[in-house]
């Protein structure tokens, strides 16, 4: 598995330090997926945060009437996972499923709570990062707001051409 995807998403923040990489990625732990597993459902405690490092991600909500509507992708380089169950202990719900063969390396609590109290760095990268989803949130709602469902597929054509394959 090259970790090392990891190591570039953490640099894209300009003050994480390479020799801080061998103690952060002691605490993660390998995990090969196969296409259409399921690694959380909605109802369970999320254990795990998970990175990508090969393949593609989707997390997705079940509606009552059973249909389901995705809400995110992770492809190559992003992080998966639910915060709120995964810190908090409460049940999600959110499901968490493999839309391809996946290299993952995934943080536990305990060791996720050792590498945000231990490596300044990497609590650093963590605001950083969850600045940047948000905003990149307040967007995604801004325009599904008022995009129409063919100029949504339009723009997941011509930004994101990879998850139609």
């Amino acid at each position: 598995m090259d970790k090392n995807i990891l190591l570039k998403a953490l640099q894209a923040t300009p003050d994480f330090p390479t020799k801080e990489f061998p103690r952060l990625i002691e605490l993660f732990e390998e995990r090969h997926v196969k296409k259409n597993e399921i690694l959380f459902r909605a109802g369970e405690v999320v254990k795990q945060t998970y990175f990508v490092l090969k393949g593609c991600v989707r997390q997705y909500y079940i509606s009552p009437q059973g249909g389901e509507r995705t809400i995110y992708f992770a492809e190559e380089g992003f992080w998966a996972g639910e915060l709120m169950s995964f810190l908090h202990e409460v049940p999600t719900n959110l499901n968490l499923q493999a839309l391809e063969d996946c290299e993952l390396i995934s943080l536990n609590r305990k060791n996720w709570e050792i590498a945000i109290t231990t490596i300044p760095a990497f609590t650093m990268y963590h605001i950083k990062n969850h600045q940047r989803i948000l905003v990149r949130l307040k967007e995604e709602v801004g325009r599904g707001v008022v995009e129409s469902p063919d100029e949504k597929y339009r723009r997941l054509l011509k930004e994101n051409p990879n998850l139609l394959q």
